[in-house]
């Protein structure tokens, strides 16, 4: 579903695919279920203190079960959706790198999506920057592919896998691709 509108070039081939790092998700994904669970706590520590009989607050927490039942089924559907959304965009945030291009492909909520390209040729600069000791340790942070053109934007992807390690197979991809080109040119 996701590569069948990226229309290869004869003889073109995929070197690379890149998702976000899965700390990133994990983090997202952790932080929707401490979001989800901590109503539920409150509920559970004020039923608790409601039904000791020093207690000094003057309502019992059962008569008002069926309230809390409806809006935290609301709350849970909220962060169900929430968590779908997440989980869609890291699957569709890619880049694909292959031996005469980079495509960046960018969701931007469910019906937004923004797909970019440009040639190996017109590449002048990788950068990455790898920020935090999280970042450090588990080896992500921010690739960026700088062309002659003005579009840098959207040739900058946040939270990718091993970066250095993507910046040299770009290089490489590029080098070989000027010396194609070169030899080509000879001929």
């Amino acid at each position: 579903m996701l590569f069948e509108k990226i229309q290869l070039e004869n003889d073109e081939q995929i070197l690379k695919i890149v998702h976000k790092h899965w700390f990133v998700l994990a983090a997202r994904i952790g932080s929707i279920v401490v979001t989800a669970l901590v109503p539920l706590g409150g509920w559970v520590a004020v039923s608790y203190l409601t039904q000791h009989t020093d207690s000094t607050m003057l309502f019992s927490t059962h008569s008002y079960l069926a309230h809390f039942v409806f809006f935290y089924s609301a709350w849970l559907l909220f962060n169900w959706m929430m968590l779908a959304h997440m989980l869609t965009d890291h699957y569709l945030d890619v880049w694909v790198l292959t031996d005469r291009r980079i495509i960046s492909i960018d969701q931007q909520g469910l019906f937004n999506r923004n797909i970019g390209s440009f040639r190996l040729e017109k590449l002048q600069d990788v950068n990455i920057a790898i920020r935090g000791i999280v970042a450090t340790f588990l080896h992500f942070g921010t690739v960026e592919a700088q062309t002659a053109s003005g579009s840098e934007e959207e040739f900058r992807a946040h939270n990718l896998p091993y970066p250095r390690e993507l910046k040299a197979i770009i290089l490489q991809a590029a080098d070989q691709r000027m010396h194609t080109q070169v030899h080509r040119g000879l001929q």
